[in-house]
């Protein structure tokens, strides 16, 4: 019994630290992931091990793990947010993978001051992906301006 009491307080942690991400998805998912991961390892710490220590553990282990992949997402984000405010072309090499991501900026909208920006992933000389992006000044909450 003590066992679903603390999965449902875990839930609701976990809820609630979700609900405090908020609409930065272009900023803070370092924290954001490093957040929902506690959540995460502390309800699969305690559902294996059915102790505090082991929550504890799953906790450190779920923000560990979350931080590390929020801060991926924010480093591929930030290319194109420098590509967009600097009007040129950015490159990020890796030289011991033999790895780079391109952005390229395209024209602004005067209207909705969004740049579109082209990125693309190279691995070993080889174009891997391509995608689009639209950065903007402020935030934009909907689809229409």
């Amino acid at each position: 019994m003590k066992a679903i009491k603390y999965g449902f307080l875990i839930l609701a942690l976990l809820g609630f630290l979700i609900s405090c991400a908020g609409r930065h998805s272009e900023r803070f998912n370092t924290q954001r992931g490093a957040a929902i991961g506690a959540g995460f390892g502390a309800l699969a710490g305690q559902l294996i091990g059915r102790n505090t220590g082991s929550t504890l553990i799953g906790a450190g282990v779920g923000t560990l793990v979350g931080a590390i992949v929020g801060n991926a997402v924010d480093q591929e984000h930030q290319i194109a947010r420098e590509a967009a405010l600097t009007n040129r072309r950015v490159v990020y090499y890796d030289d011991e993978r033999d790895h780079a991501i391109e952005a390229i900026p395209g024209p602004e909208d005067q209207h909705t001051k969004c740049r579109k920006v082209t990125k693309r992933e190279w691995d070993k000389g080889y174009l891997v992906s391509e995608r689009v992006e639209e950065i903007c000044e402020g935030e934009k909450f909907s689809r229409k301006y």
